[in-house]
């Protein structure tokens, strides 16, 4: 991966930095989601919305489909037809909860433990790759950076920012 795209440079020319650290960081992000995909296809077999169920179903456990979708970045539809692919292809188990027969249960089988931990080897690596080129103790301080990034409470019905309140949030004029 590049240090910046001629997007991400030109933003940064224009101001602020913030807009183009986060396009910088989206550019980053599509690029080591595309590694995972092509990844996780050629060995696992699996797309990155499969390997994100696995790797959040606990092994050895039951999970329920609505705790399971709390942690996943998915439509309740989009986890079902993900659960039905990976119950066809033998790697996850799905049952009535026993404790509410509203809900739904699923589990990893003996396969798709195997599958899960080799995927999971597969992210490390590309994880690990991504991050070689920064120095001792960068990692931790990305870490720090990154967690103090508080996305914008949105407003209520009817409110709005106005063009004063954006321009004095972000230290000067946003470029159009």
């Amino acid at each position: 991966m590049s240090e910046a795209s001629p997007v991400s440079s030109i933003l940064r020319q224009l101001g602020p930095i913030e807009i183009a650290a986060w396009r910088l960081m989206l550019e980053k992000q599509a690029a080591m989601l595309a590694e995972f995909e092509r990844a996780f296809r050629g060995r696992h077999g699996l797309t990155t919305n499969e390997f994100d169920a696995l790797i959040n179903i606990p092994p050895g456990q039951r999970i329920r489909h609505r705790d399971l979708l709390r942690n996943m970045v998915v439509s309740r539809s989009a986890l079902s037809r993900i659960l039905g692919r990976l119950e066809a292809r033998g790697l996850v188990a799905q049952s009535t909860d026993s404790d509410d027969q509203r809900g739904v249960c699923v589990s990893l089988t003996e396969r798709g433990e195997s599958v899960r931990g080799a995927a999971e080897q597969t992210n490390g690596e590309i994880v690990l790759s991504a991050f070689a080129g920064l120095g001792e103790g960068e990692s931790e301080q990305l870490f720090d950076l990154v967690s103090k990034i508080k996305p914008h409470r949105p407003r209520g019905r009817g409110e709005s920012q106005t063009a004063s309140e954006a321009d004095a949030a972000h230290g000067g004029t946003l470029p159009a």
